[in-house]
């Protein structure tokens, strides 16, 4: 069982923590706190996940002793630049900090490690608040992810608790930081940049090259000669540009 003392001791903060052994999905359950009315920032975590959620409606599998999954209650970022950037980065801050393992970022959210997604991360409003749902591929579980070939683990005996305390110090941190010093990290670690990539836009599918991510965390890309802005959505990338980048150092 995760134990709150360990968390709270790596955490730095005085937040409530509720650990579970196993629960559905720990967004939902952090949002039924929420909205019963304590909207007080605080985590909540589990040792498995019986219907963890992705973005797009896509399920997460969350086997207990493999991964960290993690949610927390926060205040909206007080400028333009999403939570969602901002979560990313704090991840790799503290996957960095605890493992020496750095991360890059596929946009807008997919963190990844060795060309492989290793985390996804879930934001979903509650009133003026926001739930952030963070889940870690720390070892491969027996048979692999089952249908989901990107998907891969960090391979570390970094300590669950400790990390999932500082992953929650660094949150906070990258929400009282400015947001450009955040979006300066955000872009070192993000390696679509003058890639081609594929994109829905009104049903359709179109090809585009990235040129970058502008002041809001947009994805810039050059698409049928103009540039565009990409808000929101899923790009894909050619396993062949997986195999071109190179990790960074």
């Amino acid at each position: 069982m995760l134990k709150e003392e360990c968390i709270r001791k790596a955490m730095e903060l005085d937040w409530p923590i509720t650990c579970l052994e196993e629960t559905d999905s720990t967004n939902l359950r952090l949002k039924e706190i929420a909205r019963s009315g304590d909207l007080r920032p605080r985590m909540l975590c589990a040792e498995s996940q019986t219907a963890g959620r992705g973005r797009l409606g896509r399920s997460f599998l969350s086997p207990g002793e493999s991964g960290m999954y993690m949610s927390l209650l926060l205040p909206l970022p007080k400028d333009a630049l999403p939570l969602t950037i901002r979560a990313a980065v704090a991840v790799c801050r503290a996957v960095e900090e605890e493992t020496g393992k750095a991360l890059s970022i596929k946009w807008v959210n997919d963190l990844f490690w060795q060309g492989k997604k290793v985390c996804g991360i879930l934001a979903e409003g509650v009133g003026n608040m926001a739930v952030l749902g963070i889940g870690l591929n720390l070892r491969m579980p027996k048979g692999g992810f089952p249908g989901v070939p990107i998907a891969g683990a960090l391979e570390t005996d970094a300590e669950r608790e400790r990390l999932m305390g500082r992953v929650a110090f660094h949150v906070k941190r990258t929400l009282d930081e400015d947001g450009q010093a955040v979006l300066s990290f955000y872009r070192q670690r993000m390696f679509l940049m003058e890639k081609e990539i594929t994109f829905l836009q009104n049903g359709q599918e179109k090809t585009a090259r990235v040129l970058g991510v502008d002041e809001a965390g947009g994805l810039v890309v050059l698409c049928d000669g103009k540039e565009e802005i990409l808000r929101t959505g899923e790009v894909s990338i050619g396993s062949h540009q997986f195999l071109e980048y190179k990790q960074p150092q």
